[in-house]
């Protein structure tokens, strides 16, 4: 009942007292002399502050300029500008009854009868097998460029013999319902002298 005979008397909005809690336990300008009390809430206003023309200018830019890459990725068919090159990589189906190829890369040794194979990383040859799939052709085309894997396996292995040839190869496996059957068939791609 006092409190109802007060908020009468004061004019007091429960409202704003319930969403300023601090408002509740504000003195009433009584104490100036008036007999009033102050029925604005003190509640700040708040203040967005717009994008400088900067802000707005390299968040529009750098999609774009991610969507240009991935447009030039697709034509060009690409994956130098990974990971934004060709999609074709991430969308291809496998028929379960086709066949897998594999890139691979052998080398022969002096005094030794066949090639051996390499493994197709930068531990063994200074390359993963994908940068070089991803420029098959351009090897294949230019076999001097495998000039830089022998050099590349001198140097990673100096207690092993120099390779005298190397030997850019794809293997192609035979699927039938998903399982490979028999013998991967190998073919010799490109070959070269080392130097």
């Amino acid at each position: 009942m006092e409190e109802k005979k007060r908020r009468l008397l004061t004019r007091h909005d429960p409202a704003a007292s319930a969403a300023d809690p601090a408002g509740s336990t504000s003195a009433p300008s009584s104490a100036t002399g008036t007999g009033r009390t102050d029925t604005h809430s003190s509640k700040p206003a708040t203040r967005v502050k717009p994008l400088s023309k900067l802000s707005i200018g390299w968040r529009i830019a750098v999609p774009a300029v991610a969507l240009v890459i991935l447009t030039c990725g697709q034509f060009l068919n690409t994956n130098d500008f990974f990971p934004l090159g060709s999609l074709t990589q991430y969308a291809t189906a496998k028929d379960l009854n086709g066949t897998v190829g594999s890139t691979c890369i052998a080398a022969q040794f002096p005094g030794e009868d066949e090639p051996r194979r390499l493994g197709f990383n930068t531990a063994t040859v200074g390359i993963e097998r994908g940068d070089v799939e991803s420029q098959l052709d351009r090897v294949i085309a230019h076999p001097e460029l495998m000039q830089s894997m022998a050099d590349s396996y001198e140097r990673l292995h100096p207690n092993e013999p120099k390779p005298e040839k190397m030997i850019l190869c794809r293997t192609t496996t035979q699927l039938k319902n998903g399982l490979s059957v028999g013998e991967p068939e190998e073919t010799t791609l490109a070959t070269w002298e080392v130097r």
